[in-house]
């Protein structure tokens, strides 16, 4: 597991998740940043590249490419290339070794980076400041982009900052929703259709920040987060929730038919 730290001097590091080696700072992070998120072009099992993504106008969306060789724990602690994102014009961008002109065309046309993924040799990730999605063809060096905040079938609305973003094995690209009246999970499918998974109503949930967004390994549950929930523990602050969901069919969340139908509850 990659986990990122968010604040000025934060570091990327390395969990074992069966809990056999001790946490490792990794050299993704380089001096430090506002470190959000990590995606893993994994095409090449001898050399995979790893993307993060800087949440701060003026970051840097960096890639580091190890030497080839079988991955194991020790890649993300050896040598390799560290580059940065730099957008050329409105569809091509290039990747430099200078952070400085990667930083000045973060600020200008990816501010505030969040969630990012990958899906084959695609690279997604997401703009909180431009409420942006943006779609990287990394072997032609072409990109698009797409609002997230506009209309959603069914009804909902998907108007704040969006966060974490995850691609599943299917048609659909996931995304939480930093603040607003309705903070929720939201997916677009390959063709471009937008739907609300779910939106929290109450003015408990006014601000909150859906988080910890993941799914079973088959696929089936899907498991999501409210970061203050308006709960109250032993008398202290707001405490988190976390939420399980699944399909009354059965089916995975991954399949190409959701069959979303979009209703109010309390």
């Amino acid at each position: 597991w990659l986990s990122c730290e968010e604040y000025a001097q934060g570091q990327c590091w390395q969990v074992d998740p069966e809990g056999r080696r001790n946490p490792e700072m990794t050299v993704l992070g380089g001096e430090g940043g506002n470190y959000e998120a990590v995606a893993c072009d994994d095409r090449n099992p001898l050399q995979p590249i790893f993307y993060v993504t800087e949440d701060f106008k003026f970051g840097a969306l960096r890639k580091f490419t190890p030497v080839e060789g079988l991955a194991s724990w020790d890649t993300l602690n050896g040598p390799g290339t560290t580059e940065y994102l730099v957008f050329l014009d409105d569809k091509t961008f290039t990747w430099s070794l200078c952070d400085d002109v990667a930083r000045t065309s973060q600020s200008i046309y990816f501010p505030n980076v969040e969630g990012i993924d990958f899906k084959d040799g695609i690279l997604y990730f997401v703009s909180k400041r431009r409420l942006m999605l943006y779609a990287l063809d990394l072997d032609n060096n072409t990109y698009t982009m797409a609002p997230t905040n506009e209309a959603l079938l069914g009804g909902g609305e998907f108007k704040n900052s969006p966060d974490q973003l995850i691609r599943n094995e299917g048609d659909y690209l996931y995304f939480t929703e930093d603040g607003g009246k309705t903070p929720g999970v939201y997916a677009v499918d390959s063709s471009g259709q937008r739907f609300a998974i779910f939106e929290a109503y109450g003015k408990q949930y006014f601000g909150d920040e859906t988080t910890g967004l993941a799914f079973s390994p088959d696929g089936t549950k899907m498991y999501a987060c409210f970061q203050d929930c308006g709960c109250e523990r032993s008398g202290e602050g707001d405490c988190g929730c976390m939420l399980e969901f699944w399909r009354n069919d059965g089916r995975s969340f991954d399949g190409a038919t959701m069959n979303l139908k979009y209703h109010l509850s309390e």
